[in-house]
């Protein structure tokens, strides 16, 4: 090597180190920015479905809490997210009066930039709701509704429902019960509307899947003897055939205490007590349960996590995933993710997706005793075409519902 070569050389080695201490001490590029992402929370103060449930002025049967501790599950799960989705996502609780607040208050979020809302408010609400937000860039998220007429009826754009249907809820007890060749069912109902209807969507199932009702029969609650024909388990099972199952429907909870141990032949008991189809129960301990009941206990300080908790929670995980996974925190692109291909995990074993006929999200149902889970729905041997969940609750044939149309 000549002396010029190597003098070449000496020089761009030593260009090459200034130019590697230049590149160490340069400063790293600065993070993307981090975007606030609003999800609107809203709720209805002295919303008579989060009293207690009671006997006499001192003896509570249930308590019953609002879902907020849910959502609060939802966002801190999502919290290691924010460089990655480049989304702060927060909630915002809105307490409202009274549900004819409800239309405005919303849209008033909406104008402001909010385009996801988590509605925790009773089924008649929803009406004034989606007549307001149609047509608008926004999805509502129901996660305490269990209404059938929400899906078939109402049948928004606007909105997706979280939380299971009563039609799901029911189905998969009757699945569970012609599982284990249990088709016989004396029902019991009380004199409540939401008796009606959860005994009508009880109906439906067990015509659905092939069972018989042995016997209809309506109670009254109270130990008046002079109605004891109409208030006493014995008598109202005192029908002259045998029977399977007794299923009540009890919004009270008054009379479904008494019926099981009470009845002429000793039979199970289930529906408003004992054997309950539910989104979610605190003893489930399968796919992360463990650990998503663990984190909901730290938030409340020891609170059992509930259906609506876990809709609550779910909403704002899927909010959160269609951001991550699409990308974007465009609105039309998250919603195309979530009305389309999305697929979620709702921590119960099976993908969940929302049904482009009526936005329902197709999950499983657990059926659950006071301190077991008895089963999953769907059971074994109820097959589906496309998806085994569309088993549970109304198919794209069985509703009027043709949002996909």
């Amino acid at each position: 090597m000549n002396k010029m070569t190597r003098g070449i050389w000496i020089a761009a080695a030593i260009l090459a180190g200034v130019s590697a201490r230049a590149q160490a001490q340069a400063p790293a590029p600065a993070p993307a920015p981090v975007k606030p992402f609003p999800i609107a929370y809203v709720e209805i103060d002295g919303d008579p479905r989060y009293e207690p449930l009671r006997v006499f002025e001192r003896l509570v049967l249930k308590t019953r809490d609002r879902p907020f501790a849910g959502a609060q599950a939802g966002i801190e799960d999502a919290a290691p997210l924010k460089r990655v989705t480049g989304a702060d996502f927060q909630l915002r609780r809105m307490t409202l009066k009274k549900a004819e607040e409800m239309a405005p208050e919303v849209i008033r979020a909406i104008d402001s930039g909010v385009a996801f809302f988590l509605i925790d408010a009773p089924a008649e609400a929803f009406r004034a709701l989606a007549a307001a937000v149609k047509g608008r860039e926004v999805l509502l998220f129901n996660i305490s509704a269990p209404e059938d007429w929400l899906r078939r009826d109402l049948c928004s754009a606007e909105i997706i429902h979280a939380m299971p249907s009563r039609a799901q809820l029911m189905d998969g007890l009757v699945q569970y019960f012609v599982f284990r060749k249990w088709r016989d069912y004396l029902v019991l109902q009380g004199p409540s509307p939401e008796d009606a209807e959860v005994t009508a969507a009880f109906l439906r199932s067990a015509k659905k899947f092939g069972a018989r009702i042995a016997a209809h029969q309506k109670f009254i609650t109270g130990s008046d003897p002079r109605q004891r024909e109409s208030n006493n388990p014995a008598l109202l099972s005192a029908i002259g055939k045998d029977w399977d199952v007794t299923f009540v429907a009890d919004s009270a909870f008054d009379f479904a205490r008494d019926v099981s141990y009470r009845t002429v032949r000793a039979r199970p008991v289930a529906g408003a007590i004992d054997l309950e189809p539910a989104a979610w129960h605190w003893t489930w301990e399968h796919n992360g349960a463990p650990q998503v009941n663990s984190h909901f206990g730290k938030i409340t300080g020891g609170r059992k996590m509930e259906s609506a908790d876990w809709a609550a929670r779910t909403a704002v995980k899927i909010i959160v995933q269609s951001a991550l996974r699409s990308r974007s925190l465009d609105f039309e692109t998250q919603r195309g993710f979530i009305l389309g291909p999305g697929v979620f995990d709702g921590d119960k074993g099976l993908a969940m997706s929302v049904r482009p006929w009526d936005h329902q999200l197709r999950q499983a149902i657990l059926l659950a005793a006071p301190y077991s889970v008895i089963a999953s729905a769907p059971m074994e041997g109820f097959l589906h075409r496309l998806n085994e969940l569309d088993t549970l609750g109304d198919d794209e044939a069985e509703t009027p519902c043709k949002l996909s149309r």
